[in-house]
Protein backbone atom coordinates (compact mmCIF):
# COMPACT_ATOMS: atom_id res chain seq x y z
CA UNK A 1 0.00 0.00 0.00
CA UNK A 2 1.29 3.46 -0.92
CA UNK A 3 0.73 5.35 2.31
CA UNK A 4 2.22 8.63 1.07
CA UNK A 5 -0.39 8.73 -1.72
CA UNK A 6 -3.11 6.73 -0.02
CA UNK A 7 -5.85 7.51 -2.55
CA UNK A 8 -4.14 5.45 -5.27
CA UNK A 9 -5.06 2.19 -3.53
CA UNK A 10 -8.70 2.93 -2.80
CA UNK A 11 -12.16 3.03 -4.30
CA UNK A 12 -14.31 6.08 -3.59
CA UNK A 13 -18.07 6.54 -3.76
CA UNK A 14 -19.58 9.71 -5.20
CA UNK A 15 -21.93 10.98 -2.47
CA UNK A 16 -23.05 14.29 -4.00
CA UNK A 17 -25.92 14.34 -6.48
CA UNK A 18 -24.29 17.37 -8.14
CA UNK A 19 -20.75 16.04 -8.62
CA UNK A 20 -19.78 18.26 -11.55
CA UNK A 21 -16.84 17.56 -13.81
CA UNK A 22 -14.16 20.21 -14.23
CA UNK A 23 -12.14 21.37 -17.19
CA UNK A 24 -8.68 19.76 -17.08
CA UNK A 25 -6.90 22.98 -18.01
CA UNK A 26 -8.91 25.10 -15.53
CA UNK A 27 -10.32 23.14 -12.63
CA UNK A 28 -12.33 26.11 -11.40
CA UNK A 29 -14.52 25.87 -14.52
CA UNK A 30 -17.14 23.21 -15.21
CA UNK A 31 -17.49 20.87 -18.18
CA UNK A 32 -20.79 21.07 -20.08
CA UNK A 33 -22.57 18.61 -22.35
CA UNK A 34 -22.21 19.27 -26.06
CA UNK A 35 -24.86 18.44 -28.66
CA UNK A 36 -22.59 15.72 -30.07
CA UNK A 37 -22.14 14.01 -26.69
CA UNK A 38 -24.13 10.90 -25.73
CA UNK A 39 -26.43 12.57 -23.22
CA UNK A 40 -27.62 10.85 -20.05
CA UNK A 41 -31.36 10.56 -19.57
CA UNK A 42 -33.00 13.91 -18.81
CA UNK A 43 -29.92 15.92 -19.80
CA UNK A 44 -29.52 18.28 -22.72
CA UNK A 45 -26.72 20.17 -24.42
CA UNK A 46 -25.35 22.93 -22.22
CA UNK A 47 -26.02 21.18 -18.92
CA UNK A 48 -23.19 20.50 -16.50
CA UNK A 49 -21.46 17.16 -16.89
CA UNK A 50 -21.64 15.10 -13.70
CA UNK A 51 -20.62 11.81 -12.20
CA UNK A 52 -23.80 10.14 -10.96
CA UNK A 53 -24.34 9.83 -7.23
CA UNK A 54 -23.41 6.35 -6.01
CA UNK A 55 -20.79 5.79 -8.71
CA UNK A 56 -17.66 3.99 -7.50
CA UNK A 57 -14.45 5.50 -8.83
CA UNK A 58 -10.70 5.19 -8.70
CA UNK A 59 -8.49 8.29 -8.46
CA UNK A 60 -5.15 8.08 -10.25
CA UNK A 61 -3.93 11.66 -9.69
CA UNK A 62 -4.84 14.78 -7.76
CA UNK A 63 -4.34 18.52 -8.01
CA UNK A 64 -4.61 21.02 -5.18
CA UNK A 65 -5.97 24.48 -6.02
CA UNK A 66 -5.56 27.16 -3.32
CA UNK A 67 -8.70 29.17 -2.54
CA UNK A 68 -7.21 31.94 -0.43
CA UNK A 69 -5.87 32.08 3.14
CA UNK A 70 -5.14 28.45 4.09
CA UNK A 71 -8.02 27.00 2.09
CA UNK A 72 -7.73 24.68 -0.88
CA UNK A 73 -9.77 22.32 -3.01
CA UNK A 74 -8.40 18.89 -3.84
CA UNK A 75 -9.49 17.70 -7.26
CA UNK A 76 -9.29 14.06 -8.28
CA UNK A 77 -8.95 12.56 -11.75
CA UNK A 78 -11.54 9.78 -11.76
CA UNK A 79 -11.56 6.45 -13.57
CA UNK A 80 -13.95 3.54 -13.54
CA UNK A 81 -13.06 1.00 -10.87
CA UNK A 82 -11.40 -1.26 -13.43
CA UNK A 83 -9.33 1.68 -14.66
CA UNK A 84 -10.46 1.39 -18.28
CA UNK A 85 -12.79 4.40 -18.54
CA UNK A 86 -11.84 8.00 -17.88
CA UNK A 87 -14.61 9.89 -16.07
CA UNK A 88 -12.82 13.20 -15.57
CA UNK A 89 -11.85 15.67 -12.86
CA UNK A 90 -14.11 16.51 -9.92
CA UNK A 91 -13.76 17.90 -6.42
CA UNK A 92 -12.94 15.23 -3.85
CA UNK A 93 -15.47 16.97 -1.59
CA UNK A 94 -18.05 15.13 -3.70
CA UNK A 95 -16.84 11.78 -2.33
CA UNK A 96 -18.08 9.94 0.72
CA UNK A 97 -15.61 11.00 3.43
CA UNK A 98 -14.55 14.08 1.43
CA UNK A 99 -10.94 12.81 1.19
CA UNK A 100 -10.29 13.48 4.89
CA UNK A 101 -7.07 11.71 5.99
CA UNK A 102 -6.01 10.98 2.41
CA UNK A 103 -2.32 11.59 1.83
CA UNK A 104 -1.28 13.50 -1.28
CA UNK A 105 2.44 12.85 -1.56
CA UNK A 106 5.80 13.12 0.19
CA UNK A 107 7.67 16.42 0.41
CA UNK A 108 11.43 15.87 0.81
CA UNK A 109 13.60 18.75 1.99
CA UNK A 110 15.38 20.79 -0.64
CA UNK A 111 19.11 20.43 -1.08
CA UNK A 112 20.95 22.86 1.22
CA UNK A 113 17.64 23.71 2.89
CA UNK A 114 17.65 26.46 5.50
CA UNK A 115 17.12 25.74 9.18
CA UNK A 116 14.19 28.13 8.90
CA UNK A 117 12.81 26.40 5.80
CA UNK A 118 9.55 24.45 5.34
CA UNK A 119 11.02 21.05 6.37
CA UNK A 120 13.28 22.20 9.22
CA UNK A 121 12.72 20.47 12.57
CA UNK A 122 13.26 22.20 15.89
CA UNK A 123 13.26 20.84 19.43
CA UNK A 124 13.66 22.83 22.64
CA UNK A 125 15.01 25.81 20.73
CA UNK A 126 17.61 23.83 18.79
CA UNK A 127 17.58 23.08 15.06
CA UNK A 128 17.33 19.30 14.62
CA UNK A 129 17.73 18.71 10.91
CA UNK A 130 15.41 18.33 7.96
CA UNK A 131 12.30 16.12 7.81
CA UNK A 132 10.53 14.50 4.91
CA UNK A 133 6.90 15.56 5.23
CA UNK A 134 3.65 14.19 3.80
CA UNK A 135 0.68 16.29 2.69
CA UNK A 136 -2.65 15.18 4.16
CA UNK A 137 -6.26 16.43 4.02
CA UNK A 138 -7.35 17.61 7.46
CA UNK A 139 -10.72 17.75 9.22
CA UNK A 140 -11.48 21.16 7.67
CA UNK A 141 -10.55 19.94 4.16
CA UNK A 142 -7.38 22.01 4.30
CA UNK A 143 -3.89 20.65 3.59
CA UNK A 144 -1.62 19.87 6.52
CA UNK A 145 1.79 18.21 6.67
CA UNK A 146 2.94 15.48 9.00
CA UNK A 147 6.38 13.94 9.42
CA UNK A 148 6.94 10.81 7.36
CA UNK A 149 8.31 9.08 10.46
CA UNK A 150 4.90 9.40 12.15
CA UNK A 151 2.75 8.64 9.11
CA UNK A 152 2.17 4.93 9.69
CA UNK A 153 1.30 5.45 13.35
CA UNK A 154 -1.16 8.24 12.61
CA UNK A 155 -2.88 6.40 9.75
CA UNK A 156 -3.14 3.26 11.91
CA UNK A 157 -4.71 5.35 14.68
CA UNK A 158 -7.24 6.86 12.27
CA UNK A 159 -8.03 3.46 10.75
CA UNK A 160 -8.62 1.90 14.18
CA UNK A 161 -10.98 4.73 15.06
CA UNK A 162 -12.85 4.35 11.77
CA UNK A 163 -13.54 0.70 12.60
CA UNK A 164 -15.35 2.01 15.68
CA UNK A 165 -17.21 4.61 13.58
CA UNK A 166 -15.13 7.43 15.05
CA UNK A 167 -13.48 10.05 12.84
CA UNK A 168 -9.98 10.89 14.01
CA UNK A 169 -8.61 13.71 11.86
CA UNK A 170 -6.23 16.58 12.47
CA UNK A 171 -6.52 20.36 12.39
CA UNK A 172 -2.76 20.88 12.60
CA UNK A 173 0.36 18.78 12.21
CA UNK A 174 3.92 19.86 11.45
CA UNK A 175 4.71 23.57 11.53
CA UNK A 176 7.69 25.35 10.07
CA UNK A 177 9.62 27.98 12.05
CA UNK A 178 7.91 30.89 10.22
CA UNK A 179 4.48 29.32 10.76
CA UNK A 180 5.10 28.92 14.49
CA UNK A 181 6.50 32.46 14.67
CA UNK A 182 3.33 33.83 13.07
CA UNK A 183 1.11 32.01 15.60
CA UNK A 184 3.27 33.07 18.54
CA UNK A 185 3.39 36.72 17.54
CA UNK A 186 -0.34 36.79 16.86
CA UNK A 187 -0.99 35.38 20.34
CA UNK A 188 1.45 37.82 21.95
CA UNK A 189 -0.29 40.74 20.28
CA UNK A 190 -3.74 39.47 21.22
CA UNK A 191 -4.90 39.39 17.63
CA UNK A 192 -8.36 37.89 16.90
CA UNK A 193 -8.27 34.19 16.08
CA UNK A 194 -4.86 33.53 17.64
CA UNK A 195 -4.72 31.08 20.53
CA UNK A 196 -1.92 30.35 22.97
CA UNK A 197 1.19 29.27 21.05
CA UNK A 198 4.70 28.26 22.04
CA UNK A 199 7.73 30.36 21.20
CA UNK A 200 9.09 29.46 17.73
CA UNK A 201 11.66 26.69 17.96
CA UNK A 202 10.09 25.15 21.07
CA UNK A 203 6.76 23.73 19.91
CA UNK A 204 6.55 19.97 19.40
CA UNK A 205 4.61 20.76 16.24
CA UNK A 206 8.04 21.74 14.90
CA UNK A 207 9.74 18.41 15.55
CA UNK A 208 6.98 16.39 13.94
CA UNK A 209 5.47 14.56 16.91
CA UNK A 210 2.51 16.83 17.76
CA UNK A 211 -0.98 16.50 16.31
CA UNK A 212 -3.94 18.77 16.99
CA UNK A 213 -6.85 16.38 16.59
CA UNK A 214 -10.33 17.68 15.78
CA UNK A 215 -12.23 17.04 19.00
CA UNK A 216 -15.30 18.95 20.16
CA UNK A 217 -14.20 19.12 23.79
CA UNK A 218 -12.89 16.91 26.56
CA UNK A 219 -14.51 14.08 28.48
CA UNK A 220 -17.90 13.24 27.02
CA UNK A 221 -16.89 14.02 23.45
CA UNK A 222 -16.94 10.71 21.51
CA UNK A 223 -13.67 11.37 19.67
CA UNK A 224 -11.85 12.48 22.81
CA UNK A 225 -13.19 9.54 24.81
CA UNK A 226 -12.07 7.12 22.09
CA UNK A 227 -8.59 8.63 22.14
CA UNK A 228 -8.27 8.33 25.92
CA UNK A 229 -9.06 4.62 25.68
CA UNK A 230 -7.13 3.73 22.54
CA UNK A 231 -4.45 6.25 21.60
CA UNK A 232 -1.78 5.38 24.22
CA UNK A 233 -1.63 1.74 23.11
CA UNK A 234 -0.80 3.09 19.63
CA UNK A 235 1.94 5.42 20.84
CA UNK A 236 -0.02 8.66 21.30
CA UNK A 237 -0.33 10.57 24.57
CA UNK A 238 -1.96 13.81 25.70
CA UNK A 239 0.71 16.25 26.94
CA UNK A 240 -0.60 19.84 27.17
CA UNK A 241 -2.87 21.03 29.97
CA UNK A 242 -6.19 22.60 28.89
CA UNK A 243 -5.69 21.39 25.30
CA UNK A 244 -7.69 18.18 24.84
CA UNK A 245 -6.94 18.33 21.12
CA UNK A 246 -3.14 18.19 21.51
CA UNK A 247 -1.70 14.68 21.28
CA UNK A 248 1.87 13.60 20.64
CA UNK A 249 3.37 10.51 19.08
CA UNK A 250 5.80 9.49 21.81
CA UNK A 251 5.81 5.69 22.15
CA UNK A 252 8.00 5.63 25.27
CA UNK A 253 5.85 8.02 27.27
CA UNK A 254 2.68 6.46 25.91
CA UNK A 255 3.84 2.99 27.03
CA UNK A 256 4.58 4.38 30.51
CA UNK A 257 1.11 5.90 30.61
CA UNK A 258 -0.48 2.56 29.69
CA UNK A 259 1.31 0.93 32.63
CA UNK A 260 -0.14 3.62 34.89
CA UNK A 261 -3.62 3.13 33.39
CA UNK A 262 -3.74 6.69 32.09
CA UNK A 263 -3.66 8.48 28.74
CA UNK A 264 -1.79 11.65 29.67
CA UNK A 265 1.33 13.08 31.24
CA UNK A 266 1.26 14.14 34.88
CA UNK A 267 1.08 17.87 34.09
CA UNK A 268 -2.31 17.45 32.40
CA UNK A 269 -5.06 18.08 34.92
CA UNK A 270 -7.76 19.64 32.73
Amino acid sequence: MNRTESYTDKTFIVADADARLRKPNNLMEFERDAAADPLPGGEQAGNFKRIAKGTKVKVDKVKVVPTGSSGAIVFGHCLSTDGTTELGWTSTRNFDGKFINETLGAIPPARNASKFGPNAAWKKGVFGGQLTLVSIVDARLEIERIALDTLDAYLDLAAAAAKDNVLVAINSGFRSFPEQKLLFEGFQKGLPGFNKAAKPGTSNHQNGIAFDIAVGGGAGNPIYDWLTKNAPARGFIRTVNREPWHWEFDPARAAAAVKKHTFKTSNVTV
